[in-house]
């Protein structure tokens, strides 16, 4: 079955290489994403490297739940604490909006309620690369985003490569223009977002895995009366891949600036 080959990759990444690893019995994964994708030798350093360093976007379990809240509560501004009232435009990402030049249509937007600022944006920052995910291809399916290499892991297609750098530019022009016109500049926001977004992702994951199996996924019997099944298990690992990406791009870039403030502490002293 079409299901076999995402769902061995899935297998992989959450069942084979998760394990118990310190005191309080969170869990953690033994590289797992270096033997499931194609990474750079960069993104390999990345990945053996800062996992060792005390940074939020390296914990799991209730640490990670911890600290995002803890991060969420600190922020000084208005903006990032006081709720506002969605007017049930709480699911308003670009994959849910249709615009031309004359009209925008919004569909399947949730329920109103009352969130703060970087809450309400979580969505529509997010849909930045779920969309991707959800593209249609000519028969109406969604996009792969993978192709397997010689080895069975997974590689990002060629027009995948061609499209996430110009998705993550967009990404972060928006967000740097979110953080000065919302937020007064303060761009401490910046992780929050950030943060937000990659739990997204993942829960998108979570998602998908889920209504492949509500769907007969995996059940020969009832599987045979459901089309093209797979593409839960493929959006699912996109969301991943993407979750990381994340993460990791935004800890470089966190890194450098570090390094630059260190740069010029080093020159004022000297």
């Amino acid at each position: 079955p079409k299901e076999v080959v995402p769902a061995k990759h899935l297998e992989n990444l959450f069942c084979k290489h998760f394990g118990y690893e310190n005191s309080e019995g969170s869990w953690i994964p033994k590289n797992s994403l270096e033997s499931t994708f194609v990474l750079s030798d960069d993104e390999r350093a990345d990945l053996l490297g800062d996992r060792q360093n005390e940074n939020p976007f390296s914990e799991t379990g209730l640490d990670q739940w911890k600290s995002l809240l803890e991060l969420a509560l600190s922020i000084d501004h208005p903006s990032a604490t006081n709720r506002i009232w969605t007017c049930g435009l709480t699911d308003g990402g670009l994959h849910n909006i249709f615009l031309n030049e004359e009209n925008l249509w919004m569909f399947d937007l949730g329920e109103p309620s009352l969130e703060p600022v970087p809450a309400f944006l979580t969505k529509f920052l997010m849909s930045f690369f779920h969309a991707l995910g959800m593209e249609e291809d000519e028969k109406g399916d969604w996009v792969v985003r993978f192709e397997q290499d010689e080895n069975g892991k997974l590689r990002l297609t060629e027009k995948t490569k061609e499209l996430l750098p110009k998705v993550i530019s967009s990404f972060n022009i928006t967000v740097d223009r979110l953080i000065n016109e919302l937020f007064d500049g303060k761009h401490r926001v910046r992780e929050l977002l950030v943060r937000y977004v990659i739990t997204q992702l993942i829960s998108d994951a979570a998602f998908c895995i889920e209504k492949w199996r509500t769907k007969g996924g995996g059940d020969e019997l009832r599987s045979e009366h459901q089309y093209y099944l797979e593409k839960w298990l493929w959006r699912a690992l996109w969301d991943i891949f993407v979750s990381e990406e994340l993460r990791r791009r935004y800890l470089t870039r966190l890194m450098l600036k570090k390094q630059l403030e260190s740069r010029h502490l080093d020159s004022y002293l000297g």
